[in-house]
């Protein structure tokens, strides 16, 4: 696959945002805007995802690859980790019904019972293990929260490819269609603008996927000519300071809903890799982030989880009060630490272990499961070859 380097690095500088979104601890960072809006960065994801797809699988599937194989290929990548976090989360819940039965004592480290929450249901096991939960299956997330996004994400891949192979050579219509109503559609339909998740975030999906094809498609025919005026630091670092603008000042309002846009522009000058914001996103600790960000990504709601049981432990055994509570938009929130500093040092010691953590689900579940499908793939591509020549 074609690999665009500073990109990847984009890809897990934003992980590591979205992650530090989802930490609620008293700190000197958490009131800031851009940090309180970093959920937008998960548009930044569908865009690029469509940019590398078409980069990769647009021409090929043209040719006549097959949706099959794209669609398995895919799966491989999203599914054994979505699966894994999956089973240890249900398995922390299992954990938790062995403490009420074996140590009673321990049940106000975490006073909510095991699936007592709609969250956390049965019922919400089956919707995961399909990946249809966030298709507006439930009025709410379910287990790993991140994983709404991957389940709205393999369904848009399955429309590209359907588009692709049905209309061919008209398939620009379909992508028109999704970057114009998929807009409308959500200032329509949601009651969240851009934040909206379980129940029309496909059509949040599919509207950023396209505008990263497009992106992709503007790159590819104008490569030359775009590369004299993009690739430039100047540019490069004018993308930025407009990103920062852009998510600090966008938040839940209607301003939110030309994210896609935004970062498809951003997508399109990183492509060329050309300025010295790219030259320090070639470097090889923003690289390796780019290289795990998907494991960051799915993993550090669980780290943030295991965390406040943490805190949970400190106050039953040691009566430290870890936890302090904060209203939010008239609902009450736990909050780790009860002072300034505690967040602050929160913070890093979260990104620390998440970041440990992918390394572990990078290496041991994501890259060989991936490998795994991949050799599979192609192996069966290479015997149906070989049974075609025998018998011409």
């Amino acid at each position: 696959m074609k690999r665009f380097v500073a990109l990847d690095s984009w890809r897990g500088i934003a992980a590591c945002l979205v992650a530090l979104f989802h930490l609620d601890a008293y700190s000197h960072l958490y009131d800031v805007p851009f940090l309180r809006n970093s959920w937008l960065f998960v548009d930044f994801f569908f865009v690029l995802s469509g940019f590398v797809i078409a980069a990769n699988y647009q021409q090929r599937l043209l040719d006549g690859f097959g949706a099959g194989r794209f669609l398995l290929l895919r799966l491989g990548r999203l599914y054994p980790l979505h699966f894994a976090m999956l089973v240890l989360f249900i398995a922390f819940e299992l954990l938790k019904v062995l403490k009420r039965i074996l140590l009673p004592a321990l049940l106000s480290v975490n006073p909510i019972a095991p699936f007592g929450t709609p969250q956390e249901a049965p019922d919400t096991i089956l919707a995961n293990l399909l990946l249809v939960q966030s298709l507006h299956v439930f009025d709410f997330l379910t287990w790993n929260v991140p994983s709404w996004s991957i389940s709205t994400e393999f369904y848009t891949y399955v429309a590209f490819a359907a588009c692709l192979i049905g209309l061919r050579q008209r398939a620009w219509i379909a992508l028109l269609l999704a970057l114009i109503g998929g807009p409308v559609l959500i200032a329509a339909l949601s009651g969240r603008d851009m934040a909206t998740t379980y129940d029309w975030g496909i059509i949040r999906c599919i509207y950023g996927f396209s505008a990263g094809v497009l992106s992709w498609g503007v790159y590819a025919r104008w490569n030359e000519k775009l590369g004299k005026w993009l690739a430039r630091s100047s540019v490069e670092w004018g993308a930025l300071g407009l990103v920062i603008a852009f998510v600090s000042t966008a938040g839940t309002t209607l301003q939110s809903i030309a994210a896609p846009y935004l970062f498809a522009l951003v997508v399109l000058v990183f492509a060329f890799e050309g300025g010295t914001a790219s030259a320090l996103l070639r470097l090889r600790p923003p690289v390796f982030l780019g290289t795990i960000s998907y494991s960051i990504y799915m993993t550090h709601v669980f780290v943030e989880r295991r965390l406040f049981d943490a805190a949970g432990a400190i106050d039953k055994f040691w009566h430290i009060k870890p936890f302090t509570h904060r209203d939010i938009n008239g609902q009450d929130f736990y909050f780790l630490g009860t002072q300034l500093w505690n967040g602050d040092i929160a913070y890093p010691l979260y990104l620390a272990l998440t970041i440990a953590m992918s390394c572990f689900t990078y290496r041991w579940i994501e890259k060989p499961a991936r490998e795994w499908v991949k050799n599979r793939v192609q192996g069966r591509r290479q015997t149906v070859a070989s049974r075609r020549v025998v018998s011409a």
